[in-house]
């Protein structure tokens, strides 16, 4: 699936777009391991309108649809800083998983952390998402922390990872 593949800024008009996507695929990947209570407490404060539109705006924040053929199967949300570029979201809709989109993904982030001169690429991902866990050490990344996420009245923990940029 991942010939011609287009990996591409989401503009501020598709805000409603990227918050639809993102709610559904946020729902997609944690609802068997989450209370419907902390993931609609989690989806309503992080994809608001308003607050989709905030981070496109950011200078610190980049989002990036990937399609094929015009259809949108994911999006990838990245955050810059001094040391580093963050992927702090790579989501694949639940039917195009497993066809290299998400590795297409991760690739796109390491090319620009190459491009930007990042001396890390790093992430955080949920302990128990084990999957993703695999998938990010099959990249090279390594466990160096640990920190908290709060879904809903949930305190989470995360792994974080990174790896060196060459």
């Amino acid at each position: 699936m991942t010939g011609n593949l287009v990996i591409r800024p989401v503009r501020l008009e598709e805000a409603p777009l990227l918050k639809e996507i993102g709610a559904t695929t946020f729902r997609e990947t944690f609802a068997a391991q989450n209370t419907e209570e902390n993931l609609s407490a989690y989806l309503q404060k992080s994809f608001d309108l308003a607050n989709v539109k905030e981070q496109l705006v950011s200078s610190v924040s980049e989002f990036y649809f990937v399609e094929k053929g015009g259809e949108i199967y994911g999006y990838l949300k990245l955050n810059t800083s001094k040391k580093g570029l963050e992927i702090e979201r790579i989501y694949v809709r639940q039917t195009a998983q497993g066809t290299g989109i998400g590795k297409a993904m991760f690739e796109f982030s390491l090319g620009l952390a190459k491009t930007r001169k990042s001396e890390w690429l790093w992430l955080g991902v949920w302990q128990e998402n084990i999957k993703a866990v695999e998938f990010y050490k099959r990249q090279g990344m390594e466990i160096f922390d640990v920190r908290q996420f709060q879904l809903g009245n949930e305190l989470q923990d995360d792994f974080l990872m990174r790896m060196r940029v060459d």
